[in-house]
């Protein structure tokens, strides 16, 4: 039984063998056999990488004792670990953009979705970028090894899968008739939750971030600047002041109406109860997000007793 079990053996190995390279021999891919030298240009991201040379992207991450977080410049020299692709793959109009780690990346072009790519502008946000694009937050964060709180950066390039929602088309449930309060107002409650939505998701991100006067991001701000670049996920510009802020939306009874999620909350931090100098953003009935101030970052809390709220305000 022994020799017998050694013959079968060879035609399983043959068999695995031929499944793995495409027929004929001559059009298989070539790859390398060792490391090699990669220089970063304008526009690379590290899952962009990764899926153009045809390697795995934590062990892309792993030969260059990086994390996903890390960043990456133009003239960088990264380190392909061996498997690479001896010629990077192209996306195309006519073909998906192969996702890293996925095992039907030759899976003919007349049976899978067309794919495109996004480059990262200052002040995006993953959920806004798949809202965008009409495709869900989890499905984007997938298609590039991602998670929800994952940093991204100016000049990254993101894969975008097929969209599976409506895409907006010009800014996320938001028409062009300007209101009196001097913003722009939503076409529908619908298209007013998803907006909402997609500013909190952005800014549950910013949690950690340091705070700074007069800054709007990415890398400080104040109380006025959160919320500022919370709603320019949404394309709606704001004022970078609380007491200017104060004077958009609509007006709230906090003390007989409940505060809902993306509510600004205004409170003062003076002896004048009147004068405004701080503002949060309501994340629900209970809490809240800020940038609270000096050797401080951007957190989530509690919100603060109705005696301490000076004014709440709705965005339309």
């Amino acid at each position: 039984m022994a020799g017998l079990a050694l013959v079968i053996s060879v035609p399983m190995l043959d068999l695995g063998t031929a499944a793995a390279s495409p027929s004929p021999p001559t059009t298989a891919a070539s790859v390398t056999t060792a490391p090699t030298p990669y220089t970063v240009k304008s526009g690379d991201s590290l899952a962009g990488i990764a899926n153009r040379y045809g390697v795995g992207f934590s062990a892309l991450l792993k030969a260059n004792s990086m994390t996903i977080a890390s960043v990456i410049h133009p003239g960088d020299v990264l380190t392909l670990p061996a498997g690479a692709k001896t010629a990077p793959s192209a996306p195309s109009a006519s073909s998906r953009t192969a996702t890293i780690g996925t095992a039907d990346a030759t899976q003919p072009a007349s049976a899978a979705a067309p794919a495109t790519t996004y480059v990262v502008k200052i002040g995006d946000a993953l959920a806004g970028i798949a809202w965008k694009n009409g495709v869900k937050l989890g499905a984007l964060v997938k298609a590039n090894s991602m998670t929800t709180t994952s940093v991204i950066h100016p000049g990254q390039t993101l894969n975008i899968p097929p969209a599976t929602l409506p895409i907006p088309a010009t800014l996320p449930g938001v028409s062009t008739a300007a209101t009196t309060s001097g913003i722009v107002a939503p076409a529908s409650a619908a298209a007013t939750s998803a907006s909402v939505e997609t500013v909190l998701a952005f800014l549950r991100t910013q949690v950690g971030v340091p705070y700074k006067f007069f800054s709007a991001g990415p890398d400080a701000y104040d109380c006025s600047g959160l919320v500022v670049a919370g709603w320019k996920q949404i394309g709606v510009t704001l004022p970078h002041q609380s007491q200017a802020l104060a004077a958009k939306g609509s007006a709230i009874d906090w003390l007989n109406a409940p505060i809902q999620p993306g509510d600004l909350v205004f409170t003062s931090t003076t002896n004048d109860p009147a004068r405004i100098t701080h503002v949060g953003i309501a994340l629900s009935d209970t809490t809240w997000i800020q940038a609270v101030g000096v050797g401080r970052t951007v957190s989530i809390g509690a919100l603060p007793s109705d005696a301490k709220i000076v004014a709440v305000r709705r965005l339309p």
